[in-house]
This record gives structure tokens, C-alpha cells and sequence, in this order.
């Protein structure tokens, strides 16, 4: 079982084709600059202007047109990047505007690229077609595409350090590993880790997994938030099953809970019913309640009412779950939530469906809110429902909030930190 998950990962990897979709996953429309000559629609021609731009952009002589019947794309030059630059920057017709894009992307060279950046360079770090860009740039680019990063004011260095890492993982780990913890002027692992699990996960889901699972033994905060990576790869890169079964094959621990969770919230932004019965034979197996909650957390805010209902038709404690999709339920329809916990037998079940539903209400009438959670009959949950209801009261109205605190049954610690010190 110790390397089942990289058995697993391999698999899907190989069954699902181009991993680097998960990064750099715009579809490409086969671009009509054949050999830098444009193709101008015959029902719908063009602007004159910016077919003029396009038009044989990058050809090198009269290469473009023999270029194009070959099926191959002419070299850029200087003059044809430019053009296309302007192309990009100008076009209103989105399509045009794409297949500039497009064109600069296929003739980009480590000789070309700072060259094709200036194109580009007017658009925000969070911009698809700057993040696009520097992914390219860093599968063909390695450290010294990355490092250009450093000197830019730009968020640059994240998406070509996943470009290196999806086309050369083994050289973008030993640079990656070479780096600070922290400092260096973003040159670091801290900040630079999530976009190197981004393209370890593209190349190599077997090396992301293991070196997600080292992060947790060593402690990293950031481990769940890496994991999640590496399980958005594996659903979309082989789908449910796939991911399914490799979850299935990790460690036992909060590591692949987290996978199961993620697997599990994906499943319910499609199709919430077909999640629900993927997740209802897992409700008894290790880390099964993970996905379960997972259902809870995203189908509560969807529809509340159905997530409870489904829980509850669960074998096996699945309390923890109830809270978040009694919090959707109340949030939608407070009375019918409300009716519906008056209803259920005192159990942990009903203790988590009053957090859940404290947690949507208490803003609107925290008075109410302290009269449920005071129903909660574990002691510790109890006094953390009080503990948030107390929070947002005296935000909402101070004086009546801290005339009650005194007898509200909480420590005194607490009460002194939800007042700051003040009696």
C-alpha cells in the first residue's frame, strides 16, 4: 500500500492525456495565422485595420505563405511581434484579439520573449493572458525566465515557475529546493509553493503527491491548501473515479480527509445529487466523513434543506456535517430550519444543526441566538456558539450585549477578551 498512490496518479496521468490542461486551460481555437497570413472570414470580414496588422505578421521573406500550406507557423520577427502586439492591445473583435494572442504564444522563443512580454506587459498579474504568457515563457525558460520576475513589479514569477515545473519537474525541484524558506525577494519556497505544486501536479501528480505528503509530515501549515492542488489536477485530469481511487490510496490522515473533501465539493459545483450518492458508501470508510462534510459545506448554501435531509438518511455519526448545511437551511428559510431542530431528538446531531444555524442567524437576532445555543447540551460546543453569538452582539448593539455577558455563563477569560479588557 506505501506507493499505491503513486501506482494510482501514474494511471491517471497516463489515461487522461494532457495534464497541462489543469494549469493553461483556455481552449485554443486552431488559429487562422497560417504561416502569419490571417484567413479573413468570407461572410464576415475582418476590420481593415487590424487585418492589416495580422497579415503576414512574423513572416521572415516570402516564407509566410509556404509556411502556412506546410501547416507550420513562420518565425516571429521584431517587426511581425510588434504588429501582433498592437493586434492584441487594439482589436475589438474578441476573436481577432485571441488569435493575436495565440500567434505570439506560437512563436515565442527564449530569443523572442522579452520582446513578446513588452506586448503584454499593460495587463494585470491576475489578467488569464499575462499568467498564460509566463507559463509558456517558463516551460521553455527554466530559472532564467523565473528569476526575470524578480526585478519586475508584477506577479510574475508564480505562473512561469509552474510553466518550468509542468515541462521539467526534476530541474524545477532541485532549483525550488535550493531557495529560502522565506526572503529573497520573493524568491522564496513560501511564497512560490503554490505555484510549483500547480506545475509539479500538471507533469507528475505521483512526485506532487509525495512531495505534498512530506510538507504535511514536516508540519507546513499550507500542506491542505497544496493537497487541494494536486486533487483539482487529478479530477480534471482523469475525472471522479480517478481521483477516487487515488485518495483511496493515500495515507491515512488529514491529508487525504482534505483530498476527499475536495473530490467531494468539485462533485456538488456539477451535480449535487450525483455527489451525494458517490459520497453515501463512503460515509463508513476512513476519511469518508471528509467527503461527506465536503457535501455539507457546498450543498449546504445551495439548498439546505436537502443536505439535512440527506444526512440524516447516513449511517454512522456524520454530526460534524450537520452544521454547515443547517447553516445554508436557516439562511434560506429560518423558520422551516428552525421547526425542523425543534423536532429532532438532543443527540450531537442536533447540538451541530444549531451552531450551523446560529452561525446564519445570530447578525439578525442575537437574542434568539443565545436562546438556541443555550439548548446545546455539549458543554464545549456550547460555549463556542455563545462565544461567536457574544462576538457579532456587541458589534451590533454594545450596551445591551455587554449587560448581558456578566451572566451569560461564559468564563471570565473569555468575557475579558471579548470586551478587550474592559469590565
Amino acid at each position: 500500500m506505501k506507493n499505491q498512490h503513486l501506482v494510482t496518479a501514474a494511471w491517471c496521468a497516463v489515461t487522461a492525456g494532457a495534464f497541462a490542461l489543469g494549469w493553461w486551460a483556455k481552449p485554443q481555437a486552431r488559429s487562422r495565422f497560417e504561416g502569419g497570413a490571417a484567413v479573413s472570414s468570407p461572410a464576415r470580414p475582418a476590420p481593415v485595420a487590424v487585418s492589416r496588422s495580422l497579415a503576414g505578421a512574423g513572416a521572415v521573406g516570402g516564407g509566410a505563405v509556404e509556411a502556412g500550406k506546410s501547416g507550420a507557423l513562420a518565425p516571429l520577427t521584431s517587426a511581425g511581434i510588434a504588429e501582433l502586439g498592437e493586434a492584441f492591445r487594439t482589436a475589438t473583435d474578441p476573436i481577432l484579439k485571441r488569435e493575436a494572442f495565440a500567434r505570439l504564444i506560437a512563436g515565442l522563443t527564449v530569443h523572442n520573449a522579452l520582446e513578446i512580454r513588452k506586448q503584454i506587459e499593460h495587463l494585470d498579474s491576475d489578467d488569464p493572458n499575462f499568467r498564460d504568457f509566463h507559463f509558456a515563457w517558463g516551460k521553455i525558460g527554466g530559472a532564467d525566465a523565473v528569476v526575470h520576475g524578480a526585478g519586475t513589479d508584477k506577479r510574475d514569477m508564480g505562473p512561469t515557475l509552474a510553466g518550468w515545473a509542468s515541462a521539467d519537474p526534476a530541474g524545477a525541484k532541485a532549483w525550488f529546493g535550493s531557495l529560502e524558506e522565506k526572503g529573497g525577494k520573493g524568491l522564496n519556497r513560501d511564497q512560490l509553493k503554490e505555484a510549483f505544486v500547480h506545475g509539479l501536479a500538471i507533469a507528475d501528480p505521483g512526485m506532487a503527491t509525495e512531495y505534498v505528503m512530506g510538507l504535511g509530515a514536516a508540519g507546513d501549515p499550507r500542506a491542505k491548501q497544496m493537497m487541494g492542488i494536486v486533487t483539482e489536477k487529478m479530477l480534471t485530469a482523469g475525472g471522479v473515479d480517478c481521483a477516487t481511487g487515488w485518495a483511496r490510496g493515500l495515507p491515512d490522515g488529514g491529508l487525504r480527509d482534505h483530498a476527499y473533501y475536495e473530490i467531494a465539493r468539485a462533485q456538488v459545483r456539477q451535480d449535487p445529487a450525483a455527489a451525494a450518492a458517490w459520497a453515501a458508501p463512503l460515509a463508513a470508510e476512513k476519511g469518508g466523513g471528509a467527503a461527506v462534510y465536503g457535501i455539507s459545506s457546498e450543498w449546504g448554501p445551495r439548498n439546505g434543506q436537502a443536505a439535512v435531509q440527506w444526512l440524516e438518511s447516513l449511517k454512522g455519526d456524520q454530526s460534524a456535517s450537520f452544521g454547515p448545511a443547517m447553516a445554508g437551511w436557516a439562511k434560506a428559510d429560518p423558520l422551516a430550519a428552525s421547526q425542523h431542530i425543534s423536532a429532532m431528538p438532543p443527540s450531537e446531531n442536533r447540538n451541530n444543526a444549531i451552531g450551523g444555524m446560529v452561525y446564519s442567524y445570530r447578525w439578525e437576532d442575537p437574542v434568539s441566538s443565545v436562546a438556541w445555543a443555550n439548548q446545546i447540551t455539549n458543554a464545549k460546543n456550547r460555549q463556542d456558539v455563545l462565544t461567536m453569538t457574544a462576538e457579532a452582539w456587541l458589534k451590533k448593539d454594545p450596551a445591551n450585549a455587554a449587560a448581558w455577558l456578566p451572566g451569560s455563563g461564559l468564563p471570565a477569560e473569555v468575557q475579558q477578551r471579548l470586551t478587550g479588557g474592559k469590565k
